[in-house]
C-alpha cells in the first residue's frame, strides 16, 4: 500500500483577482481551493519542463556536426523502419506489408 505524499501548508499573498479565478475553477471542476492552485501550479511545472527539454534538445542538435547529423537521420530513419513493423503494443505485427 503506498501512501500519499505528506502535503505542506503555505500561505501566500496573491491579487484578489487571481483568488477569484481560483474560486471559479475550484468551484467549476469541484475541488478545493488549495487543489485548483496545486493543478495550476503543477501544469505550470510541466509546461516549464517541456520548454526547458524543447531548449535543451535544440541546443544538442544546434551543436552537432554534419557527419553526426547525417548519423542521427540514418538511426532515425531505421528506428522509424523498426516502428512500422510493430503492432500498437510493441509486439512484431502478425500483418504482412505488401510491396
Amino acid at each position: 500500500m503506498t501512501t500519499a505524499a505528506r502535503k505542506v501548508k503555505v500561505s501566500v499573498s496573491i491579487d484578489p483577482g487571481v483568488l477569484g479565478a481560483v474560486d471559479r475553477y475550484a468551484a467549476r471542476v469541484g475541488v478545493t481551493r488549495s487543489a485548483a492552485v496545486e493543478r495550476w501550479l503543477a501544469q505550470l511545472t510541466h509546461r516549464e519542463n517541456l520548454t526547458r527539454l524543447e531548449e535543451e534538445t535544440a541546443a544538442y542538435y544546434d551543436v552537432l556536426t554534419e557527419a553526426e547529423r547525417r548519423d542521427d537521420v540514418a538511426w532515425a530513419a531505421g528506428a522509424s523502419a523498426a516502428a512500422r513493423k510493430l503492432d500498437s503494443d510493441g509486439r512484431p505485427s502478425a500483418r504482412r506489408r505488401t510491396k
